[in-house]
């Protein structure tokens, strides 16, 4: 009977937090530059340009404890998968090899992927992205922060909308 409510206590809780799944498109106008970030990290003054002006379309399959991403530009498709509460997993990034974790923030709304690299170039970094839904499902908010080495942290907010589903 105690484990039955356990179960039945964990699928309701699952039940609570919003489904990231759809596809969204980076709205470059709503969002922050990523310049000051990219430059923090060791990025080349067309490697920021490039990411400053390259939209971006993101496809996400939200199921249970994964989401699996797969994201979209004319420069680059890439596909992730991340693991909701699996702990550290060691994980091959754009900045670097390092470590990584997702689990849900206190507020069981918002997921907090934490990332810990040793980029290719520059020195090590600690980086959070923050996702959130708003506007009822309609748009993506990813609060992200860099920290590096020396303490200093750099901040910028993506913002991206629902793109309808085809019918």
């Amino acid at each position: 009977m105690v484990m039955t409510t356990l179960l039945l206590a964990g699928v309701a809780a699952a039940a609570d937090h919003p489904d990231f799944s759809g596809t969204f498109k980076l709205d470059l106008k709503s969002s922050d530059s990523l310049d000051e970030m990219l430059k923090a990290q060791g990025a080349s003054w067309l490697e920021r340009k490039l990411a400053g002006s390259t939209v971006v379309t993101q496809t996400v399959r939200h199921r249970g404890d994964t989401l699996e991403i797969q994201a979209k530009s004319s420069l680059r498709t890439s596909k992730d998968t991340i693991r909701i509460g699996a702990g550290w997993e060691e994980r091959e990034t754009e900045m670097g090899r390092g470590r990584a974790r997702t689990d849900w923030d206190a507020d069981g709304r918002t997921l907090v992927t934490r990332v810990e690299v040793k980029p290719k170039k520059g020195d090590p970094a600690a980086f959070t992205i923050r996702r959130s839904l708003a506007d009822d499902g309609q748009t993506t908010v990813q609060a992200l922060e860099l920290r590096t080495k020396d303490g200093k942290a750099y901040k910028a907010r993506r913002i991206l909308r629902r793109v309808p589903e085809k019918k």
